[in-house]
């Protein structure tokens, strides 16, 4: 615009104008002025609107009466940025506002804690978000505000809640736990001994619940933490609580001990030298300890773990707990004369020929092979640590993660790992609830529909009782409704659980004539691998190395 010259004041801070009246081509305008101030290199300070309204008057009358002075007038300034804060109601955070500067200074990240120290807030400060955020100002128009959580309390953390711990260790643990004798080595052959509790003896204890984690505000003000719970002892089989000691709880009977979600069990325990022709099959309702071997066609059947330490072959051990064989287990080969059935864990030293049924997970310290198995948890040929076992010339129905240092043979013999029928298992299941679910979800919309149009009519009283009927058995409709949402969300989960976990680990290597199978999706190694993960990844079976 002719006729004006701008002045920037910096030892006043302040922007000043110089309007010659006899140069303006028109009338002196506030909101043209204004709006020619932002296309200036001044646009970043603050105006000052009402002088630019006192000037517009001074320099109209200056015009009109012919006057030739120059007129200087002050019509801007310089602002700071400016600081604010905002708690939460509880203290536990404070968010920081920062009003961008108008051609000013803004803090510094020392100044700015500083500032919040003079607030109150001494705990939980953020620099690097203070850093951020002002950066964020600098950048930003002038007068824009820019928040940030910058400061935050540490919450309480509840107490844990009382929990029963083992005083003794279970069978499985003692044989995934090889004797040391060395500092660095271990006798895989010393698996440890297999020790009944007498009766009498402290099995599992009851720990008190912790008084939590004490929390503080942004202000440092203590927050307290609920202390956990105490949980009532839930007994085992054949245990007891001590009569001096309300948390100790000891075995009633001579058995052997079994820890297992968060209940201490004492099994009633056979022992015995060896299972053959001259002691006849062991059929017991408890646990069952062969010191010794379990010789060709000889049974044990039995309701609690089982526990060989020696040999077995040709034989037929079933077990309502665990299996558990500290030397090798072996039988004819096409037969699979050879069966372990457990409805818990299946744990032997080295395995062929045999037919092998576990409700849990396998493990074998060195070698699986000429076997069958159906499995529902992980198999793990190898220390479970680090597995450096050989898995070859076997079928494997699995539903969890496969594990090995070798897999597959040198010679191409022929290893399947089939996934296939636990994975249908769980989408029939899924499929039934899905269909109950969508139904139930359909009849119910319905009843409510029906059940709104009765409320909102004007109803006799002798008909109350029945509409009182009504109203229950739709409560349960919808509390059965609720049920079924929960249990499809966690097959939902549960199936996209099995596809992340349905993998093969072969730690050293894969050789060719491996079969992994899902259904349709099958891979098959055509050549040898070394260290190799084959994995289910978007429906697809997928190779990648181990790095």
């Amino acid at each position: 615009m002719k006729g004006i010259t701008f002045i920037e004041n910096a030892e006043k801070r302040q922007l000043e104008v110089e309007v010659d009246p006899l140069l303006l081509e028109d009338t002196f305008k506030p909101e043209l002025f204004i709006n020619y101030i932002k296309t200036t290199p001044h646009c970043n300070f603050f105006i000052l609107k009402n002088a630019i309204s006192e000037l517009a008057g001074t320099v109209n009358t200056a015009r009109e009466e012919g006057k030739m002075n120059m007129i200087t007038w002050r019509i801007g300034e310089y602002r700071d940025a400016e600081l604010s804060t905002h708690a939460s109601k509880d203290h536990m955070s404070i968010e920081l506002v920062i009003t961008s500067a108008y051609q000013g200074d803004t803090p510094s990240v020392d100044e700015i804690v500083d500032y919040l120290h003079k607030q109150g807030v001494v705990r939980g400060i953020s620099r690097k978000r203070i850093n951020k955020l002002i950066n964020s100002a600098i950048a930003g128009v002038p007068g824009s505000k820019h928040g940030d959580i910058v400061a935050i309390g540490l919450p309480p953390r509840r107490g844990k809640s009382s929990r029963i711990i083992p005083l003794v260790q279970n069978a499985l643990d003692r044989v995934l736990s090889p004797q040391k004798v060395d500092n660095d080595k271990v006798d895989m052959r010393d698996l440890g001994e297999i020790v009944c509790v007498p009766a009498g003896t402290a099995v599992a204890r009851r720990v008190a619940p912790t008084t939590g984690r004490i929390g503080f505000t942004v202000k440092n003000h203590p927050v307290n933490a609920d202390p956990g719970e105490w949980h009532h002892i839930k007994l085992g089989r054949n245990t007891h609580i001590d009569k001096q000691d309300d948390n100790l709880i000891r075995a009633s009977v001579v058995g052997l001990p079994k820890f297992e979600k968060f209940v201490m069990n004492i099994d009633d325990t056979f022992v015995t030298k060896g299972v053959n022709v001259r002691t006849g099959n062991v059929h017991y309702k408890g646990a069952v300890i062969v010191n010794g071997d379990v010789t060709e066609q000889m049974q044990i059947i039995a309701d609690g773990d089982v526990t060989v330490n020696g040999f077995v072959e040709s034989a037929l051990i079933k077990a309502g707990g665990d299996i558990i064989i500290t030397q090798g287990a072996t039988g004819k080969m096409e037969d699979g004369d050879c069966q372990l059935y457990a409805d818990g864990n299946v744990c032997i030293q080295h395995g062929q020929g045999l037919d092998i049924k576990t409700g849990k997970n396998l493990t074998v310290f060195k070698q699986l092979a000429y076997s069958k198995v159906r499995c529902k948890g992980t198999i793990t040929i190898g220390n479970p640590k680090k597995p450096r076992g050989k898995l070859f010339a076997s079928k494997l129905q699995c539903a969890g993660i496969v594990r090995a240092g070798c897999i597959g043979a040198v010679s191409g013999s022929s290893l399947e790992i089939d996934y296939s029928e636990a994975y249908n298992a769980l989408c029939k299941r899924f499929d039934g609830v899905l269909e109950m679910l969508s139904a139930l979800q359909k009849n119910n919309a319905d009843h409510e529909i029906k059940l709104s149009e009765v409320n909102n009519k004007r109803i006799h009283d002798s008909i109350l009782p029945k509409l009182s009927t009504l109203n229950s058995k739709i409560e349960s409709e919808r509390y059965l409704l609720n049920w079924l949402i929960s249990v499809e969300k966690e097959l939902r989960d549960a199936k996209n659980m099995f596809e992340e976990t349905a993998r093969v680990l072969a730690y050293q290597e894969l050789y060719p004539g491996v079969t992994i199978k899902l259904n349709n999706r099958v891979w098959k190694a055509e050549k040898e691998f070394l260290r190799s993960r084959i994995a289910y990844l978007d429906k697809q079976w997928k190779y990648e190395p181990i790095i």
